[in-house]
């Protein structure tokens, strides 16, 4: 039985065609693309948030000290 086809050989496969098979395989390469993808829209999210958390505060803070005065 192959490590990453689960199907089962005549033969007991080698470790050369196991590496061989691990190297070829992508069906992972999607999932990482994605990922980094969604990491980037994340922390386009957080620099937007945190610039208009920034902004209102700034804001607030205007407002309370033209309040006081």
């Amino acid at each position: 039985m192959t490590v990453l086809t689960g199907k089962l050989s005549p033969q007991p496969s080698r470790l050369s065609d196991m590496v061989a098979d691990f190297r070829n395989d992508e069906n992972g390469a999607t999932a990482i693309e994605y990922s980094l993808i969604v990491a980037l829209i994340f922390l386009v999210i957080v620099a937007a948030v945190t610039n208009y958390t920034n902004s209102t505060s700034e804001m607030y803070d205007d407002i309370s000290a033209n309040l006081t005065n």
